[in-house]
């Protein structure tokens, strides 16, 4: 058994299944369903299910047409949760929640009144999943919808969603808009009134601030007369197709799904609910009023249309609040804009393949073997047979060059002209159609654009930051080794630590919202990573800091390379420090500099792992650069063939810069 974590466990999944050693049984969440269900890659267990359909919730995420792919194991839903205590303070009846959207503003209104640094409601933006999570029950209960009944078009661009994100907007002025993560750390610190969360916050908030007081409630709804509808996913349990047991898995699935299991994990966990509906009776429910709550607006949650392109359309959605919420963008052109993205997801057609990947990877080593063969008896075919023992020596590197490098630099270049189905390992050939769509995507546009400007922003500033640092320290400034460590530190460690170091660093309540505070300074609203006109800045700003020891211990070497007597000479003809450094130092470090720019241009234009800690290319796609673009259509849409096309149109523009800043700068170097 392996755990699996809701942020990468899909990651895993499909590795082991690309790699053919997926599990008999595993866990796929629902929103997932559609995609797997339909791909080919798992059982079909629809007698087997058929006496247990009505006696549980939620199956379909993984039903296609009449048909089951999976068995519902544990629910879960978004609620509300709200201070008790900030009710009192603000008058409000800490008994009676708010039922509808005006009550749920003028709660918010009174909370956000009670002081500057309190928020009436939390509003989550800047994720992938999290802002459409808790926005779609409000458009549900407003009478709107993403789709269509028969999911064959799109319906968002309706008065009931405009209705909807006008209301959210309503909210914006008495709300904390951050991630979820803060938003239920700011709710536990009894800074926000009332968010829509889930039960993971039970835990949380036990373990942070136990003394909390909190109820919880069902999502207002437009009317008091209205049954609360909120969002309902959960974890489906699957059985893979080419299975040597399937009796052992499907009993296997029984056990982990009968009542005395569902009902344990429910208590022990306190975040999830049984799928069984005679489990969510049981007495344990009755006696726990917030697990009450949860169980009681799980009984009225709705699950997402179960498409194959849901997984791509949700990241679409979280865009469309990022959009109105963060940059003010009006809410009738952004649902044209998304309705328009969307309709192209649901026309879309999902193509198996005709090659097996297995045919391929015989044709690429069939070739390599044949171009080595051929090499190696051109080069030596006059070479006495005792001088050919010399080769023998090299044929290790060489094999493992043809297997680890060659061989997917091929696979992956056949892989960019063809449609792949990553599920399946197969492809068939599509000309450059991927080269095509990808320079035609304004998604890809924007990246491009966030990509050049994150590198002419901190090339620049690297290079002279760098260079003054290495200069102050080779004229032998005070405790200069420590200074040579301390500015190096960066560099040895973990930029993914770093990153996480500064994601705390800018956040709401972060050292330099204090420092900006403490000096009087307005401080940006919403924080640093979530405000789409800083983001990317604030992430070049720690590239800079991270970055710049690196580059300064290779200046540093190249300063100490320079003779003395140039600076004697200089000295001599009266030349002073300045007239030195940019007489002499420049110069002489013009190779160095020429190194550098080519070094960091690269390393700037492949940024990634920056990204994906610290913004997942958020707010509102401002901070996506190409390879966090590369990563999404590869492993998150898992259009692979569109991806190894971004790649080499991405080693093609890095071939271009740099041969464009050597022979810039060669001549003078």
């Amino acid at each position: 058994m392996q755990q699996l974590s809701w942020d990468f466990g899909n990651d895993k999944i499909i590795t082991s299944l690309i790699s053919g050693n997926a599990p008999d049984v595993f866990e796929i969440g629902s929103t997932w369903g559609p995609h797997f269900s339909q791909s080919g890659v798992l059982k079909e267990i629809t007698q087997e299910t058929r006496l247990y359909r009505s006696r549980y919730l939620m199956w379909e995420p993984v039903m296609v047409q009449d048909k089951v792919y999976g068995f519902p194991w544990l629910v879960g839903t978004r609620f509300l949760f709200y201070n008790k205590t900030l009710f009192k303070k603000a008058g409000l009846d800490p008994a009676r929640p708010p039922r509808t959207w005006n009550e749920l503003l003028r709660a918010a209104q009174k909370i956000k009144g009670l002081s500057s640094d309190t928020y009436g409601y939390g509003i989550a933006v800047a994720e992938e999943f999290a802002p459409w999570h808790t926005f779609i029950p409000y458009l549900w209960n407003g009478g709107g919808d993403v789709l269509s009944r028969n999911w064959k078009e799109v319906v968002l661009n309706s008065s009931a969603a405009r209705q909807t994100l006008s209301f959210y907007q309503s909210l914006k002025p008495y709300a904390l808009l951050n991630r979820q993560e803060q938003i239920d750390q700011m709710f536990a610190a009894e800074k926000v009134g009332m968010i829509l969360s889930g039960a993971w916050n039970f835990k949380s908030i036990q373990k942070t601030n136990s003394k909390l007081e909190y109820g919880v409630s069902s999502v207002p709804t437009p009317k008091s007369s209205q049954s609360p509808m909120s969002f309902g996913g959960g974890e489906m349990l699957v059985i893979l197709n080419k299975t040597k047991h399937p009796k052992e898995a499907f009993e296997f699935i029984r056990f982990l799904t009968s009542y005395e299991v569902e009902l344990s994990l429910s208590r022990t966990q306190r975040n999830v609910l049984p799928s069984l509906k005679t489990a969510l009776k049981d007495p344990f429910f009755e006696q726990d009023s917030h697990m009450k709550g949860f169980a009681e607006q799980m009984l009225t949650a709705k699950t997402p249309p179960a498409h194959v392109g849901w997984m791509k359309m949700e990241k679409i959605l979280s865009s469309l609040i990022d959009r109105v919420m963060l940059q003010d963008e009006p809410i009738g052109q952004a649902l044209e804009i998304t309705s328009d993205r969307l309709s192209k997801i649901l026309n879309q057609t999902q193509k198996r393949g005709a090659i097996s990947d297995e045919r391929l990877t015989f044709w690429i080593l069939a070739f390599l073997l044949i171009l080595v063969g051929s090499l190696w008896f051109l080069r030596n075919r006059n070479v006495p047979a005792g001088e050919m023992s010399t080769w023998v020596l090299v044929l290790p590197w060489v094999g493992l060059f043809l297997v680890f490098s060659l061989y997917p630099l091929l696979y992956s270049l056949v892989i960019s002209f063809s449609d792949y189905h990553v599920l399946t390992s197969r492809f068939s050939l599509s000309g450059f159609s991927n080269y095509f769509s990808t320079l035609k995507d304004p998604e890809f546009l924007k990246a491009l654009g966030h990509t050049l400007f994150f590198a002419l922003g901190t090339v620049p500033f690297t290079l002279v930051i760098s260079i003054g640092l290495a200069a102050l320290i080779h004229q032998g400034v005070p405790w200069k080794s420590l200074f040579q460590a301390g500015f190096f530190l960066p560099v040895v460690t973990s930029i993914i630590v770093v990153a996480t170091l500064f994601t705390f660093f800018y956040s709401e309540n972060g050292f330099l919202n204090f420092i900006l505070t403490a000096w009087g300074i307005p401080k940006p609203n919403p924080a640093w990573l979530i405000n789409h006109k800083w983001a990317l800045l604030s992430i070049m700003a720690m590239a800079v800091w991270s970055s710049s020891g690196y580059y300064l211990i290779l200046f540093l070497a190249a300063l100490q390379s320079i003779p003395s007597s140039l600076y004697e000479a200089s000295r001599l003809d009266g030349a002073s420090s300045i007239q030195q450094f940019f007489k002499i130092t420049l110069p002489q470090l013009k190779p160095m500099i020429l190194f550098v720019m080519v070094i960091n241009t690269i390393n700037s234009l492949q940024v990634f792992p920056e990204i994906f800690t610290m913004t997942k290319g958020g707010p509102a796609r401002s901070t996506t650069t190409i390879v966090y673009y590369l990563y999404e259509k590869g492993f998150s849409e898992f259009q692979m063939g569109t991806a190894s096309a971004v790649a080499y149109i991405l080693a093609l523009l890095m071939c271009v810069f740099a041969y464009f800043q050597m022979k810039v700068l060669r001549e003078e170097a």
